[in-house]
């Protein structure tokens, strides 16, 4: 048995800071929810259970967003944290307690990798610095308590897993850590994309770096092996958002306010102000309106930074390969610190992708994962007695600095039941109308769907309308030549069917772009469903297939399972 004094003693540094990064969860305790800037985590989380009950796995249409018009969010929203939200839903029934379960798996995630990554670079106190300062970061407040931002802080849990995961494999190169490996590199793609498009150049000059010092690529060759479990285990949501791009409006998500142009931030923002509020971020001009949403690093973290480079001189001859990461590491920040100025936008125009950020401030995730990783080194050659000076000394400092950014602008007393009715449920789901309209859409409707058919001409009574997330079936009958008008928007492959026959679907004669049919008289059984394109077919079978892959290779990591294998794998070419 384990002996649980032994395990504290060793642990230690583990737990304070665990308990000190749960600390900062006390909001959820106080009310039911709280107010953000990003309030669908709910909705979201209730669409992908009703795909799930429904069988649409993997989820892509949901059905009541879109005013009720449902459209396809989760082929191209990454769905990780609501798959993950959903395994709780369907458990505790619960929409609110799973989607605060969603934003504390991200938020103590973010601190036990982070501890893990840097114990292995800097040891147990580094560790406890670079993870207590991850967890402290004044925009990690920000994306838990102002902005709501789900997805990133699932991309900021994942950060410190895959730079892990490296350097676990570039320590051994097992294929155990090649899975590992490439699981955080698909996780990520699966939490947040745009995180990973401005993470995977960071992995990759990484890998660079350390060919660099050891000249041998083995490392390269393992590490594009995880690429492709990574893209095999997230095929099934990479393939179709890629692909099917065309296919929605995804220009709304960059115009007006949305537009990066908008949201440059000076230095004066990330390095001396310290105002926090729950606001918006906005262009500042002369007599105009201010930011309202804090950029700052920290001073604390500032100062954390100024100790690394400190490091990193006196390391230089004691300790090279150390000192050069923590040059690596400042140079990604003082890059990313560069992103967020105006005078980037040069870079912004000439690489198209990075326009889809939206906000340049979202490299403040790398700055501060960065800056939190190195803070601990100074650990790695201070005396026990000074250590512990220190280390007391930075803790009390970004608690004292930074506890109280972690709080809600107001606390919010509702229950699931009105969540999902009155005046709620249509907030709800008239959030987002723009992200991912099919394109086919002129516009968004200016109202909700009050009925899920409409006879355009003719004469028809329809009954038994029954519908799913994805589905339709009714049936009609029809005394004259009839159009019918579905409160549906068109998207490929939605296929209309008339008594068993596929039928033609028109969607351009509307500026919604519904699906509308020509019924001739009779009485019919009309029924429809969103079918899988060849891409999205593609994407679920190589998923699928990554996953038995992935499955298969688990038990030959298995050190008495290995040594079975290896001895008849030899016996059969005796």
């Amino acid at each position: 048995m384990v002996n649980l004094k032994l395990w504290i003693k060793n642990n230690w540094t583990f737990l304070l800071g665990l308990i000190l990064t749960l600390a900062l969860l006390w909001p959820l305790f106080q009310a039911p929810y709280f107010s953000q800037h990003d309030d669908v985590q709910t909705i979201r989380l209730y669409e992908m259970d009703k795909c799930f009950k429904d069988g649409q796995i993997p989820c892509r249409w949901v059905p009541d967003l879109g005013g009720l018009y449902g459209y396809p969010l989760f082929n191209y929203y990454a769905p990780l944290p609501y798959y993950y939200g959903e395994i709780f839903y369907s458990l505790t029934h619960s929409l609110l307690f799973s989607a605060k379960l969603m934003f504390v798996t991200a938020f103590v995630g973010s601190f036990i990798f982070m501890f893990l990554l840097a114990r292995k670079l800097w040891g147990g106190y580094g560790a406890l610095i670079s993870g207590v300062f991850y967890a402290y970061a004044p925009y990690h407040a920000v994306d838990f308590y102002v902005r709501g931002a789900m997805e990133e802080m699932w991309a900021l849990m994942l950060f410190p897993a895959i730079l892990w995961a490296l350097f676990r494999l570039k320590e051994s190169t097992r294929i155990y850590n090649v899975m590992l490996l490439g699981l955080f590199l698909a996780l990520l793609m699966l939490s947040h994309n745009l995180s990973a498009m401005i993470f995977l150049p960071i992995i990759f000059t990484l890998v660079v770096f350390f060919m660099w010092q050891k000249r041998d690529f083995r490392l390269l060759k393992l590490v594009v092996l995880s690429g492709v479990l990574a893209f095999l285990l997230s095929a099934f949501y990479f393939l179709p958002m890629v692909a099917e791009k065309n296919l929605v409006h995804v220009e709304t998500t960059v115009e007006g306010y949305f537009s990066y142009t908008e949201h440059f931030k000076g230095l004066y923002k990330l390095f001396i102000q310290r105002n926090w509020g729950w606001g918006a971020s906005v262009r500042e001009v002369p007599g105009g309106e201010k930011d309202g949403m804090s950029f700052q690093i920290g001073w604390v973290h500032l100062l954390g930074w100024f100790l690394a480079l400190a490091t990193a001189a006196y390391l230089w001859k004691k300790d090279r390969p150390k000192s050069l990461l923590l040059v690596m590491f400042s140079l990604f920040t003082v890059a990313s610190v560069f992103m967020i100025h105006p005078r980037s936008e040069f870079i912004w125009k000439l690489i198209d992708p990075l326009k889809y950020l939206q906000f340049p401030w979202r490299f403040l995730m790398l700055i501060i994962f960065f800056v939190s990783l190195m803070s601990g080194s100074i650990f790695v050659w201070l005396s026990k007695k000074k250590a512990i000076l220190l280390l007391s000394g930075l803790i009390i400092l970004v608690v004292a600095a930074n506890f109280t950014y972690f709080r809600p602008e107001k606390f919010i007393q509702v229950t699931d039941q009105q969540l999902l009715t009155g005046k709620n449920w249509d907030t709800e789901i008239k959030r987002s109308i723009f992200d991912f309209l099919p394109i086919y859409a002129q516009e968004p409707p200016a109202e909700l769907a009050t009925t899920r058919y409409q006879v355009v001409v003719g004469n028809a009574k329809v009954t038994n309308f029954k519908e799913g997330t994805n589905w339709f079936n009714f049936n009609a009958n029809i005394d004259t030549h009839t159009i019918l008008l579905l409160s549906q928007y068109y998207f490929p492959n939605w296929k209309v069917y008339v008594d068993g026959q596929e039928v033609k679907v028109e969607y351009k004669n509307n500026h919604l772009g519904l699906m509308s049919l020509i019924i001739g008289p009779g009485n019919h059984y009309i029924s429809g469903k969103l079918e899988n394109t060849t891409i999205r077919s593609a994407g679920n079978l190589i998923s699928l297939g990554g996953v038995l892959i992935f499955l298969l290779l688990i038990p030959t990591q298995i050190p008495s399972t290995r040594r079975w294998l290896t001895y008849y794998l030899k016996a059969l070419y005796r």
